[in-house]
């Protein structure tokens, strides 16, 4: 298990034909920005958002994504091109660089919430009306609705963290390692802020 974890960068705006090509890119909005990716690219960078069959706890971070690509044509070379290109974020929890990527993305919900369940006060659903997709405590659960209002994830985790009664540290690093269960869903997707 890798002590960094990759984090897709942008929302998937599905395929168009590119009119240059003719051939079908991908595209994915990051800020005001349109990139398109080739097939392969955008393969790897739909693995960063993790896959069902992963440990709830686990990192999910390169060696995870690279042995998820095994079989494709230069996974760690498409890997090293997104991450230098800004699509794919790669940090560890708790570092200094994990608090400045908070200050410079946004974690933007796609779903709804749907309130927390009757036996577990605590836990709290966030999908469509008969459709949950994940599953989020408490804390988590307030970032997720009321995150995105803020200017930027750090300061959606002081916010958190004020409500919740912990340290934005706390916050931050708790909202990280659980960040992949609704990155792979798509319930959610990170953005980058000016």
């Amino acid at each position: 298990m890798s002590d960094r974890m990759l984090l897709p960068i942008g929302h998937s705006l599905g395929v168009a034909v590119d009119p240059a090509t003719g051939e079908p890119v991908h595209r994915v909005r990051v800020g005001p920005d349109v990139i398109r990716l080739a097939d392969e690219r955008f393969f790897l960078w739909a693995l960063t958002h993790g896959t069902p069959d992963r440990v709830e706890d686990e990192l999910w971070g390169p060696d995870e994504v690279l042995d998820a690509a095994a079989g494709t044509a230069d996974p760690g070379g498409a890997l090293a091109g997104l991450i230098e290109d800004g699509l794919v974020a790669s940090i560890a929890p708790g570092t200094p660089e994990a608090f400045a990527f908070a200050r410079t993305h946004q974690l933007e919900p796609l779903m709804l919430g749907l309130g927390n369940l009757p036996d577990e006060p605590d836990t709290y659903e966030v999908g469509l009306p008969g459709q949950p997709l994940a599953r989020l405590g408490a804390a988590l659960a307030h970032l997720y609705l009321w995150g995105h209002l803020q200017a930027n994830l750090w300061i959606a985790c002081e916010a958190t963290g004020d409500v919740a009664r912990e340290t934005p540290e706390r916050v931050l690093e708790g909202t990280l390692r659980s960040l992949h269960g609704l990155l792979g869903p798509n319930a959610a997707y990170l953005d980058r802020v000016a």
